[in-house]
């Protein structure tokens, strides 16, 4: 379908935009993915996500645009209009953002600039601020300035920063020598002279421009030349800035969103005979004008190796099937189909193709993925569905690639829970190789080590310290389609987690999405597997929710419980079986379900608290995070008993908790049933009283209630996600089955103006109909996952 297309600008004059073929196939790409025409601008040098989905593309002649086309109609907004040199190569070449663009607003552009300077022009790197408004240029701090453009080609012009949290330049050899000492093209010794900025990789701290201590060139002999300038004047002491040297053109490079690590690939564009794609290694020498690909300038293979010191590409290729290498992106593991995981798309800006690089020393011995016209560069961002690549062309076509994605199943068929013997850690990005946080607006592959069977996981996951206001996760099957849900909600530098249900693919793997840059925790209760028939063990039974422990409150009949001291915290001791419903044979409960609901009411830190079987060793994971004191946070738990009849509720800077119980999954004791097995459903919007879905605002002490569309008649109880949003104040929400509203609680907000998330499994009453009702007043989402026969 032609798609309409808006013109908006904000910082400048509205300005014609011609329209594309919007939905039209053009390019070559395999079957199944489909490749549109978004927009038609002028001359595109870069396209880069944003992490809300939309994309920033840039005009060599100085425009900024935004494009939205999540909607019927696609947006192009104008964010700034630079005054830059755009002859030859030069121009507004290099955008990224910082990781924490959705809070901070940071952005970085790399731009031919005018100058006293050989040539005219240099090229600048500066950092801005950006909002919804567009690029305040006012806001600019210049890192690094005077590279040198002295010829008006070999400008490199790409800006990344890096999982270690640097900016990473591209720069090239300017065409000519900038110290004047060799000559031009092939005899332009400049990539190789280290006292010059040109034909490197550069690393610079992004707040103040400077080099990081861990550059490969530092101590004596080194100087910062950041802004010192590129001339036959230049100092000839070693820049502080370079990461890596010896490149002719790298015009694009990569960072792989696929690990933790700062890794990264570099499309460096060859002179006569050979395109190369480069492994970003610090201290790397890629050898021009001496090597070109990997042959001795102006060769082809076979050739011999490289000379001691110089670095050859991994791949590279010769003129035969292109003319210069263009956008390079890492297609994210999971996102598209299995074939694409592991795999490096590369473009030639000449011929237009696009290889699905995955290994050899070839590229054009890969598979072609597609066929464009002049492509400039390359971008994934996460769009409404999920991975989409984006790229641009000279002649200014914005494209967008989208992926063949299975949608969600309808209905996972009968499953039997098998609960772990307590809650595991299966990912923490905290403790992989470098220790970096997923970055915003991307997907990571996570295994969560599931038995082959699993098709599911019971997981709480949690975000830690997100760099954004209103910060969410989701975690999905792979290859599906991205749910228009969440799993979790946090605001920024705030602690949160939630229990969910996540869909599994058959290696036992999910895809994480995060909205903003923050640490993931993934912490696993147990596993959904296949059970088509009668089972004893690992049916759920839904109680009316029942109050057990309540620690602000002293030990009474009704409100058993013990506290003692554990490690730096301690530990409050909850009767279970024969409780609330519970059977009191724990050889029919293989686990509870409880909400439990921590106070932090002192603590200046962080706190909290983690559930297991009683006595049991404490597990490196938590099933409630509360934040600095005033905070309450609510949070169901599945603990197995493994053959006991309480629990132990460990609490860390946590002054008191509650906890409630709402079902228990059946032992093998119980008798063979079908009752009880779960449905995984894809995940069903039921309630936003924000847009009048289900009802309205909910107010203090007045209760609603709903039947659940994506559970059947005969369901027994249904699993769902209540999320809190423009809170009035202090209070609770409490889903039930019907009757007197029961004093209990499934989800809290500690103050107005919270977004607040937590998982429930609740009974249904006899009409299928569940109902909620608040202490104080908000608006409530509810997402249904999945339901219980």
């Amino acid at each position: 379908m032609r798609r309409a297309l808006s013109v908006l600008s904000i910082v400048v004059a509205a300005v014609v935009v011609s329209q594309g073929a919007g939905g039209e196939h053009l390019g070559a790409a395999p079957p199944g993915f489909v490749d549109e025409v978004v927009a038609d601008v002028a001359t595109l040098t870069t396209v880069e996500g944003l992490p809300d989905g939309r994309v920033v593309v840039l005009e060599q002649t100085g425009r900024v645009l935004r494009v939205d086309d999540r909607g019927p109609a696609t947006e192009v907004v104008t964010l700034a209009d630079f005054a830059v040199c755009s002859n030859s190569e030069r121009g507004l070449l290099g955008f990224a953002t910082d990781p924490a663009f959705v809070t901070a607003g940071f952005v970085y552009v790399y731009r031919t600039v005018a100058a006293n300077a050989p040539g005219g022009c240099v090229n600048r790197v500066s950092r801005f601020f950006m909002d919804e408004g567009g690029i305040d240029t006012a806001s600019e701090v210049v890192l690094i300035d005077r590279i040198s453009a002295v010829n008006g080609n070999h400008n490199g012009g790409d800006v990344e920063v890096g999982n270690d949290g640097f900016l990473y330049v591209a720069t090239g050899d300017a065409g000519r020598d900038p110290r004047g000492d060799s000559g031009t093209a092939g005899a332009n010794d400049a990539a190789q002279d280290l006292s010059l900025l040109n034909g490197k990789i550069l690393r610079v701290d992004r707040v103040t421009g400077r080099a990081p201590s861990s550059n490969p060139f530092t101590g004596p002999g080194t100087a910062e030349c950041r802004l010192r300038g590129n001339t036959a004047a230049t100092p000839t002491t070693t820049c502080r800035e370079i990461f890596a040297s010896g490149l002719r053109n790298p015009y694009r490079f990569a960072f792989d969103p696929n690990t933790d690590d700062t890794r990264f690939r570099i499309n460096d564009v060859g002179q006569g005979a050979r395109e190369e794609v480069d492994e970003g290694v610090p201290g790397a020498n890629y050898g021009w004008p001496i090597r070109e690909g990997r042959c001795p300038q102006g060769e082809n293979p076979p050739c011999a190796g490289p000379p001691s010191g110089l670095v050859d590409p991994i791949a590279d290729y010769g003129h035969d099937d292109g003319l210069f290498v263009t956008g390079g992106a890492y297609v994210p593991d999971g996102a598209w189909p299995a074939a694409y995981d592991g795999t490096y798309l590369v473009a030639d800006g000449a011929l237009g193709t696009v290889w699905a690089y995955r290994g050899g020393s070839d590229v054009a011995s890969s598979e072609v993925f597609d066929t464009v016209s002049r492509p400039t560069d390359l971008a994934f961002t996460t769009g409404p569905d999920g991975a989409e690549l984006w790229y641009v062309q000279q002649n200014g076509e914005i494209h967008v690639v989208r992926p063949p994605l299975a949608p969600a199943a309808a209905d996972s068929g009968p499953q039997r829970y098998e609960a772990l013997p307590a809650l595991d850690r299966r990912f923490d990005s905290r403790a992989t190789s470098s220790g970096s946080p997923l970055r915003a607006g991307q997907t990571r592959l996570v295994d969560l080590d599931a038995p082959a069977e699993a098709t599911a996981a019971v997981a709480n996951v949690a975000l830690v310290q997100p760099r954004s206001q209103s910060a969410f996760a989701t975690a999905w099957a792979p290859r599906t389609a991205r749910p228009a849900t969440s799993n979790v909600n946090a605001p920024p530098a705030d602690n949160v987690s939630n229990l969910t249900v996540v869909p599994l693919d058959s290696e036992g793997r999910a895809l994480v999405f995060t909205q903003a840059t923050a640490h993931v925790l993934i912490d696993v209760a147990g596993f959904y597997v296949d059970e088509p028939g009668a089972v004893a063990a690992g049916r759920f039974t839904a109680t009316d929710p029942y109050r057990l422990v309540d620690t602000r409150r002293p030990f009474a009949d009704l409100n058993v419980y013990a506290r003692r001291p554990a490690g730096r915290g301690e530990r409050v001791e909850v009767l279970v079986a024969g409780e609330g419903g519970v059977p009191l044979d724990v050889d029919r409960v293989d686990a509870v379900a409880v909400t439990i609901t921590a106070i932090n009411s002192t603590s200046p830190t962080p706190g909290f608290a983690t559930a297991v079987s009683q006595g049991s060793p404490l597990p490196v994971a938590s099933n409630v995070n509360v934040n600095s004191a005033p905070d309450v946070r609510a949070n169901l738990a599945l603990v197995a008993l493994d053959d006991r009849s309480r629990i132990d509720v460990y609490l860390e800077r946590v002054d008191e908790v509650v906890v409630d119980v709402v079902g228990y999954v059946t032992g093998d004791a119980s008798a063979p049933a079908t009752g009880g097995r779960f449905h995984l459903v894809a995940p069903s919007r039921e309630v936003d009283t924000r847009v009048g879905l289900g009802f309205g605002r909910l107010r203090a002490g007045a209760r609603a209630g709903i039947d659940p569309s994506a559970a059947p008649a005969s369901a027994s109880a249904v699993a769902q996600n209540l999320t809190l949003a423009r809170t009035a104040g202090r209070g609770y929400l409490t889903a039930f089955s019907g009757g007197a509203v029961p004093e209990v609680s499934n989800v809290n907000a500690s103050g107005p103006g919270q977004i607040r998330a937590a998982f429930a499994l609740t009974r249904l009453d006899a009409g299928g109909e569940v109902l909620f009702a608040g202490e104080s007043s908000t608006d409530l989402t509810v997402d249904v996952l999945g339901w219980f026969e």
